[in-house]
């Protein structure tokens, strides 16, 4: 199904591989069969590697978005479909206060009873570093649910932390992805997948 799809899309773009970026998308599409699943897919796609960039950073996001739309760009339907969408995120939909509260309420959600410590400890290696964890890759780019949930969003960030070697991270957000309602063979599923894009050449 899709989100099959959209972890292991979120492991190669995070792992730099475009090219299967793009492989993967086209062999979901090819899957379903009314324009508005494709629309809605792709909308989906982009936004699993926009949010995240804040795993992977932004270089290899571009390169995914860019691979992924050189592919889609094939189908004018769909792309003209895609091209009258509007953007999620602008300048005038939220102030910071909201944006700063919706990204509190997520990385609430995540941590638990540990969401002090881990700000607390994020704050002592540098103030603006928890202050732009809060409000940017959690406020803007997380805790946007129009096109994926919380726990949708926290399966693409296993796939994404996988390539990392970042055993810390991972842990955190496979709990994290269990408070936002995943079961424990969602999660794991999840990891053997991450592993096999990883190592498999698609």
């Amino acid at each position: 199904d899709s989100i099959r799809s959209l972890i292991a899309i979120s492991t190669l773009a995070s792992a730099n591989r475009p090219s299967a970026v793009a492989q993967i998308a086209q062999r979901r599409l090819d899957q379903l069969g009314h324009l508005s699943d494709k629309v809605h897919f792709v909308q989906q796609t982009r936004e699993s590697i926009l949010k995240m960039t804040s795993i992977m950073g932004t270089p290899k996001g571009i390169n995914a978005l860019s691979s992924l739309m050189g592919q889609i760009n094939k189908d004018s339907e769909v792309a003209g479909a895609l091209a009258e969408q509007p953007p999620l995120r602008t300048r005038d939909s939220f102030d910071y206060d909201q944006i700063r509260g919706r990204g509190e309420g997520l990385f609430q959600s995540i941590y638990g009873r540990h969401t002090q410590r881990v700000l607390g400890n994020l704050g002592a290696l540098y103030p603006d570093l928890a202050e732009v964890i809060l409000v940017d890759s959690y406020g803007h780019l997380l805790a946007e649910t129009r096109y994926l949930n919380g726990m949708e969003t926290e399966l693409c960030a296993i796939g994404s932390l996988v390539p990392q070697d970042v055993p810390s991270q991972l842990k955190s957000h496979c709990i994290g992805a269990g408070r936002l309602g995943a079961t424990e063979e969602m999660v794991q599923a999840a990891i053997r997948l991450a592993k096999l894009a990883c190592f498999k050449r698609i």
